[in-house]
């Protein structure tokens, strides 16, 4: 068995295929319970962000996880098998950790995926699809993201997309401070959006949501006015800057919305999508007075906070390097111990199906019930410690104490002679 990585990144997939591989959070259960039912892996979990769509499993056909993970999407595979990337064993583990750490975000180091992945964790474990070598896994991925975040300059000034993309909009708009903003969502984006904005905006935040008790809770907290989605129109009309960030599998913002939103109104619309799958409709960008970026186009801003960072990573990289060659150090002596004692099992227990078959047949033949207890204990007993009792005796011998003293231990004898020893 072996631990595998697949999937795509903002490093090997542009949005345009990103968005076409996605596993909603709602939908982990029955992925999970398709891949485990199947008897393609044995332990899974999945993540899906903006950045990344990732299989985190324990199988032993690494072809099988490969044809299922590109079976999830309706784009032919000649076109999704380019971008992906598969890791084993030792660097399947490095990759896991370096997520959690953020050291393959598109912002380095930015803290959000840590607690999408511990999300992720939690609705795999909550499918069923993990038992006790991924608990160990996730738990050693969690300690190290909080040590590498707490020793390293990896999280020091956190940035994220939210702020990325509140950067890149204060670039294109002119006097972004007296600007009409609205924003597509209530979730941990949307907030971190809020958080950002609110002291640089002298009018209040539009925000909109399916569910207007979120919204308004959170225009209760940072301030704004909540609209409902069925009124995203009323909402846009006087909008000057628009980001999205939903968790929609379809588009929010089509062309037609955008149509009737900017009737009679000469101001163009700056609309950033920062969701994956996207929430507003690329066909939106062929209106003239309109400008619409997606989260890849960022990127040249992200950049350059990654280059301020490389130092960090770079230490961050060499911790990681040390903890996961040691988890896999300990996972291969875990293992040589299970296969050891269930080899070990095995004898016994084949010892026990020989004696007791004997027993059996002496019964069978109307020999007497006690006696041939009597008889498969003694036997059994005797050819129980036959060999061990050989090899103490042996050891003992060459003066080889400490293997005599490792027996106590391993036997849990209480002697008072093998004290001295």
């Amino acid at each position: 068995m072996t631990i595998i990585t697949i999937g795509i990144n903002h490093k090997t997939a542009p949005i345009t295929l990103r968005e076409k591989v996605y596993f909603a959070l709602d939908k982990l259960a029955l992925y999970l319970q398709d891949l485990l039912n199947r008897g393609l892996a044995h332990e899974a979990v999945l993540l899906s962000t903006c950045n990344r769509s990732e299989l985190y499993c324990e199988a032993d056909d690494v072809a099988a996880i490969r044809d299922w993970f590109c079976a999830q999407t309706t784009l032919p595979r000649q076109e999704l098998e380019p971008a992906l990337y598969i890791h084993r064993g030792e660097e399947a583990v490095a990759h896991i950790m370096q997520v959690a750490c953020g050291l393959d975000s598109m912002v380095l180091g930015e803290p959000q995926i840590l607690g999408q992945m511990k999300e992720a964790f939690s609705e795999s474990c909550a499918a069923g699809a993990v038992d006790s070598l991924f608990h160990r896994l996730f738990q050693q991925v969690f300690a190290i993201a909080k040590e590498i975040r707490t020793t390293t300059a990896i999280g020091a000034c956190p940035v994220s997309v939210a702020s990325a993309a509140v950067h890149f909009v204060k670039q294109q708009t002119v006097d972004f401070s007296v600007a009409n903003v609205a924003l597509i969502g209530a979730g941990d984006t949307t907030m971190l959006l809020m958080r950002y904005i609110k002291t640089h905006l002298v009018k209040p935040i539009i925000l909109v949501n399916r569910n207007i008790e979120k919204a308004k809770a959170l225009t209760e907290e940072f301030g704004g006015i909540a609209y409902g989605l069925d009124q995203i129109t009323d909402a846009l009309t006087h909008a000057d800057v628009v980001f999205s960030a939903t968790g929609s599998a379809l588009p929010i913002i089509t062309k037609s919305i955008i149509a009737e939103a900017m009737q009679g109104r000469d101001k163009p619309m700056t609309l950033i999508d920062i969701a994956v799958p996207r929430d507003i409709d690329p066909a939106v960008a062929e209106f003239s007075n309109v400008n619409l970026y997606c989260i890849d186009d960022l990127k040249e801003i992200i950049e350059k906070n990654r280059q301020g960072r490389e130092h960090a990573g770079d230490k961050a990289r060499e911790i990681i390097r040390q903890k996961s060659a040691s988890f896999m150090s300990e996972l291969n002596s875990f293992d040589k111990v299970s296969h050891t004692i269930r080899f070990y099992r095995g004898q016994i227990e084949d010892m026990c199906h020989r004696e007791l078959l004997k027993a059996k047949q002496q019964l069978h033949q109307g020999s007497d019930p006690t006696q041939v207890l009597d008889s498969f204990a003694h036997a059994f007993t005797k050819k129980l410690l036959h060999t061990p009792s050989v090899q103490l005796r042996q050891a003992g011998a060459e003066g080889r104490f400490d293997l005599l003293r490792f027996a106590k231990k391993l036997f849990a004898i209480q002697d008072h002679e093998t004290e001295r020893l």
